[in-house]
C-alpha cells in the first residue's frame, strides 16, 4: 500500500509551473469577468493566492468558509481564466490536492466595460484605498479637506487612471512581491492625478500654501 501511494505521488505530482503569477498586470475587459470580480470572497481568494499557491482546503481554513463554497468560487475563477492549477500533489491516502495561483499579480478593471450593476462595488473599493491614503496625507498636512462628493469623483478618476498606468506595465515580468507592485501601480496612478488641473489643488501641500 505504501509503495502504491509513492507511485501515485510520483505520477500525480506536477512540476510547479510558476511560484508567482505569470503576468504583472491583467486588464479585465470582459463584462462577465468584471462582474465575477465584484465579490469580496473572490477578491480575497485572489489576494491570498497572490502570496503563494494554496489548496481548496487551505483557502477554506484561511477564509473560514466551507470547502464547497471555496470550490464554487475557484471553479468560476478557473473558468474565467483568472487563476490556474500550478501543482497537483497526492496525499498518503491517494487524495489529489490541487494548488491554485492567479495568472497575474494585479487585475485592473477596464472602466469602459464595467456593468452598471457592479460599478458601485469598484468605486467603493477605490474610495477605501483613497481614505487610507488621505489619512496619511492629513497626518503630514499634505492635503486639503475632501468632501464625500469629491471623494467619489476622485475614485472614478482613479479607476480610469489605474487602467492607463497598467497599460504601461503589460509587458513587465511578474514581480517577486505582488503587494509591493500593487503599491507601485497605485502610486503612479495617484501621481498622475496630482498633475491634472482638476485635482492638483486637492493634493497641494498645505504647509507650502501657508508660507506663500
Amino acid at each position: 500500500m505504501y509503495h502504491c501511494c509513492n507511485i501515485l505521488k510520483k505520477e500525480a505530482s506536477w512540476k510547479l509551473r510558476a511560484t508567482k503569477p505569470k503576468n504583472a498586470v491583467f486588464i479585465v475587459e470582459n463584462q462577465e469577468t468584471i462582474q465575477l470580480l465584484a465579490d469580496f470572497t473572490r477578491a480575497e481568494i485572489i489576494r491570498l493566492l497572490n502570496r503563494h499557491s494554496m489548496t481548496e482546503k487551505q483557502l477554506s481554513d484561511e477564509l473560514g468558509i466551507t470547502k464547497a463554497a471555496v470550490g464554487y468560487h475557484l471553479h468560476l475563477l478557473l473558468k474565467a481564466g483568472l487563476i490556474e492549477i500550478t501543482r497537483l500533489e497526492a496525499e498518503e491516502h491517494g487524495i489529489i490536492q490541487k494548488y491554485y495561483a492567479p495568472v497575474a499579480a494585479m487585475f485592473i478593471i477596464d472602466t469602459d466595460n464595467i456593468p452598471k450593476d457592479v460599478k458601485r462595488f469598484f468605486i467603493q473599493t477605490q474610495i477605501e484605498h483613497l481614505r487610507g491614503m488621505f489619512i496619511v496625507f492629513r497626518l503630514y498636512q499634505h492635503i486639503s479637506e475632501v468632501s464625500s462628493e469629491k471623494l467619489e469623483k476622485l475614485a472614478s478618476a482613479l479607476l480610469k487612471q489605474l487602467k492607463e498606468v497598467a497599460q504601461k506595465h503589460l509587458n513587465d515580468e511578474s514581480p517577486k512581491d505582488p503587494e509591493s507592485f500593487r503599491v507601485k501601480i497605485y502610486s503612479e496612478a495617484v501621481a498622475k492625478l496630482t498633475e491634472q488641473k482638476e485635482w492638483r489643488s486637492l493634493f497641494e501641500n498645505k504647509r507650502k500654501v501657508k508660507k506663500r
